[in-house]
């Protein structure tokens, strides 16, 4: 048998009357078999229940004229033991009535813990939190302002201070030429290169060949970040925009002989010979 000790407050100095009602019901559950006012503890009451069926219930305490003096809630296990009694909010009355789940309002379930609580905002989803004006807009812009791809150097083929295939950077063939690619990991960590292209295998890989080598060859597992916003043109592309070897050999310098022909409307063309001198 279980004796079930609610306690609870009331005007001091009354004969109550206490009884249980389950949530929403008014069909008494059960009477108090006894109501003892505590010796020092002014307006404190315990009442005794008898095998009352765990769960939440109503607790209404009246006078001998039936005036109601106290209205709370206890929340009561199958067991002898004192409980407490509480002011229920209404999504919690509403909560438990419908399915009598208490997780998440810490009435039976240990809180979560400050390090959980941590670990699922900085796991959430970042392309959840878009809505104009807030925090996670402002995250969204600047993310996007600041993009970086991350791949991941495979074994095949064998990786080399130039050449190696990468998975996580699936982009047409070329897209990303010319963009700076740095190591994030491994032995190679922070040597960095310009793309000079890429080929995209059709399997979600994409082979890069660097324009500048490594240092030391990465191997399959490190981790690479591209800057896709930035653009370095090749050597050759440079080189080619400039003076070569071969054009300046067109250009006179001092001290050769140049000859020139002019051509005439009406006399014909007449050939000169010019001496280019030193620079006045």
């Amino acid at each position: 048998m279980a004796t079930q000790s609610i306690e609870f407050s009331a005007p001091p100095n009354q004969t109550l009357t206490v009884r249980l009602f389950a949530v929403g019901s008014d069909t008494i559950v059960a009477t108090a078999g006894t109501v003892t006012a505590a010796t020092n503890r002014a307006g404190i009451y315990t009442a005794a229940f008898t095998d009352v069926a765990a769960g939440v219930y109503k607790l209404i305490a009246t006078n001998a004229t039936g005036t109601p003096l106290a209205n709370w809630w206890a929340d009561l296990t199958l067991t002898t033991a004192t409980f407490q009694t509480y002011e229920m909010p209404i999504s919690l009355v509403q909560t438990v009535t419908t399915n009598n789940d208490k997780t998440g309002y810490s009435l039976a379930v240990t809180p979560p813990t400050a390090a959980t609580i941590a670990d699922a905002v900085w796991d959430e989803a970042y392309n959840q939190h878009t809505t104009a004006g807030t925090f996670g807009k402002l995250m969204d812009i600047l993310r996007k302002s600041n993009t970086v791809l991350e791949g991941t150097i495979l074994a095949s083929p064998t990786p080399t201070t130039t050449v190696f295939r990468l998975s996580g950077v699936d982009f047409p063939t070329g897209a990303l030429e010319h963009s700076v690619l740095w190591m994030a990991s491994g032995t190679s960590e922070n040597q960095n290169s310009p793309i000079l292209t890429t080929l995209n295998n059709g399997d979600g890989t994409v082979t890069v060949t660097l324009e500048e080598a490594l240092v030391t060859a990465p191997v399959a597992g490190d981790t690479v970040l591209i800057d896709p916003t930035s653009h370095v043109h090749a050597v050759a592309d440079i080189q080619s925009g400039l003076a070569t070897a071969a054009e300046l050999a067109k250009v006179p310098k001092s001290g050769e002989t140049r000859r020139y022909t002019q051509i005439a409307n009406n006399t014909g063309n007449k050939t000169t010979d010019v001496s280019i001198g030193v620079p006045l």
